[in-house]
C-alpha cells in the first residue's frame, strides 16, 4: 500500500474515531443532566412492582420494632427488612422495599417514616413515589434522554462505544506506524514536533543515523500537500529520530513533513 493510501486510511480512521468520541461526549453529557435534575427524596415505580429505599433512622429509633411507615394509599406499602451502620458516616439506616400492589392507580403517593412512639417526622423521611401505570411509561417518566425515548443505556453504550474506540486507536496505531516505515523508505518522514528555540524553529521527525541521515545534511520541508516549501539542516541525528533547524522563514503551519534530497 502506497504512502497516500495509507494517509487516506488513517484520516478516515481518525474522524470515526472523532464520531465515537463526540458519541461518547453525548452518552456522558445526557448521563450527567439527568442526575442534575434528580428530585429529593422522590422516586418512580410502577403498578404491581417494587423500590428498594434507604434511609437514615429516626432520632429516638434503635431497632427495626421501632419504625413505623405511613402512606396515604394501603396499596403503595413500605416493608423495612433490616437496620445497618452507614458506609460513609456510620449512621444508623434501614434498608427497605416499597411494594406497588396491582390495584393501585398511577399517580404520585407519600410515604412516611417515624419512630413508633414519636408522631414528629423528620423531612428526610418523607419520600414521594411517582407510579407510572407499565414499564414503558416508568422507562419515559425519568433519567437519562436516550434511555427514554430510544432505549439506550448509558452502560450498554459504553460498552460498544469504548472497546469500539479503542479498537480504531489501535488501527490508528498501525496504520501510522505502516506509513513512517513506508515514508522512511522514500527518505520521507512526517515532522511531529515544531518548536520555537533562541536559534530559530527546530523540528523532530523520525528519521536517523538507521537510514544513513548524518549531521549537517540539508532536508527538503513539504507541506501538507506535498510540495516543497523550505529547507532544514540536521542538528542532531539519532538512531530512529532526528532534531533540524529550519533555514527557511516559514510559519508552524507550512510544516508538515520532510524529504530527503538525491546524494
Amino acid at each position: 500500500m502506497t504512502p497516500e493510501n495509507l494517509c487516506i486510511l488513517r484520516k478516515t480512521a481518525g474522524r470515526v474515531g472523532a464520531v465515537f468520541c463526540i458519541l461518547i461526549a453525548i452518552v456522558l453529557l445526557d448521563s450527567l443532566i439527568s442526575r442534575f435534575v434528580y428530585e429529593f427524596n422522590v422516586f418512580y415505580t410502577q403498578v404491581d412492582g417494587q423500590y428498594d429505599l434507604i434511609g437514615v433512622m429516626p432520632e429516638k429509633s434503635e431497632k427495626m420494632e421501632d419504625l413505623v411507615a405511613e402512606s396515604d394509599s394501603p396499596e403503595v406499602v413500605l416493608e423495612f427488612s433490616e437496620v445497618f451502620s452507614g458506609f460513609w458516616l456510620g449512621n444508623t439506616m434501614w434498608r427497605g422495599k416499597v411494594r406497588v400492589f396491582a390495584k393501585a392507580m398511577p399517580g404520585e403517593y407519600v410515604i412516611k417514616v417515624r419512630d413508633a412512639k414519636d408522631t414528629k417526622i423528620n423531612p428526610a423521611l418523607v419520600f414521594l413515589a411517582k407510579v407510572y401505570p407499565d414499564a414503558q411509561s416508568l422507562r419515559k417518566s425519568h433519567g437519562p434522554y436516550l434511555e427514554r425515548y430510544y432505549g439506550i443505556t448509558a452502560g450498554w453504550a459504553a460498552s460498544i462505544l469504548f472497546p469500539g474506540l479503542a479498537i480504531i486507536m489501535l488501527f490508528n496505531y498501525g496504520v501510522s506506524s505502516r506509513l513512517e516505515k513506508a515514508l522512511a523508505n522514500t527518505g520521507q518522514a512526517e515532522v511531529y514536533m515544531v518548536k520555537r528555540a533562541p536559534e530559530g524553529i527546530q523540528i523532530a521527525f523520525s528519521l536517523g543515523k538507521r537510514q544513513g541521515l548524518k549531521s549537517g545534511e540539508q532536508l527538503d520541508i513539504l507541506n501538507s500537500h506535498g510540495s516543497a516549501v523550505g529547507e532544514a539542516a540536521v542538528l542532531t541525528p539519532g538512531d530512529t529520530d532526528s532534531i533540524a533547524a529550519v533555514i527557511t522563514a516559514l510559519d508552524f503551519g507550512q510544516i508538515s513533513s520532510v524529504r530527503r534530497r538525491p546524494i
